[in-house]
């Protein structure tokens, strides 16, 4: 079966990194940071609406203690951000203004576009059930995000979508051996964990708080037994 859903919000990314870089020089500095700080408040209200759909608490706050425990141990906001640099270096993509204060941005960018919870259960859904909306919808956002977020970026953007079709494809191949064994709360679970991670990242898009929300990606997989072993208690 083909990955329709992640094909088209590949595609959709690809498309708005491309503009917002090819724009990204008429583009003032003074409207730069109001763009960015408005795509990060609007993460955060969608973040919201995936919270809402929480049906255990106590398996949340669980898989997200434990996760960002697992990630501040294994340190993965250091090894993931000095991978991606040494690619951009290799690639010889120019990194403008503050080195450390770039990486930090494209971080977040790509863990917004790699891992965000409706990415990853849109995937999941496509692979199970062959209906791709949800990636559909969320390829449309994702045109005016990477354009924003290429505005600042540049073409390195581009390299993003490599580790967001390996993710995502992933997820679309494991669905049909995942979804049967979840349930309906444990989906919704996931879909509120995923919420609380984009509201990390719309707060750190924003400017607001600066979170590692890579060392909290480990949730994302602990919520899914968290969510369960909750569901046996009486």
């Amino acid at each position: 079966m083909i990955p329709k859903g992640i094909l088209i919000d590949c595609c959709c990314v690809l498309v708005g990194a491309n503009f917002g870089s090819a724009i990204r020089e008429k583009i003032p500095e003074r409207l730069k940071q109001p763009m960015n700080v408005t795509f990060g408040m609007a993460a955060i209200a969608i973040g919201i609406v995936s919270l809402v759909k929480l049906e255990t608490l106590p398996a949340v706050i669980l898989a997200l203690i434990l996760g960002s425990l697992i990630g501040e141990v294994l340190n993965l906001d250091r090894r993931i951000r000095g991978l991606f640099e040494r690619v951009l270096h290799r690639l010889h993509f120019s990194i403008t203004g503050d080195r450390d204060v770039y990486m930090q941005f494209y971080l977040i960018v790509a863990v917004t576009f790699c891992a965000s919870g409706t990415n990853i259960f849109g995937a999941i859904y496509e692979g199970a059930t062959g209906d791709f909306t949800i990636l559909l919808s969320k390829g449309v956002m994702d045109i005016f995000a990477a354009a924003i977020f290429a505005a600042t970026l540049g073409r390195a953007m581009n390299l993003i979508v490599l580790p967001q079709f390996l993710i995502l494809c992933t997820c679309f191949y494991c669905a049909q051996f995942l979804l049967p064994l979840t349930t309906p709360a444990m989906q919704n679970d996931f879909v509120a964990m995923g919420g609380l991670l984009t509201i990390v990242l719309g707060m750190g898009i924003a400017q607001i708080k600066q979170i590692s929300a890579v060392n909290l990606l480990p949730a994302l997989v602990l919520i899914w037994p968290s969510s369960w072993l909750f569901s046996l208690l009486p």
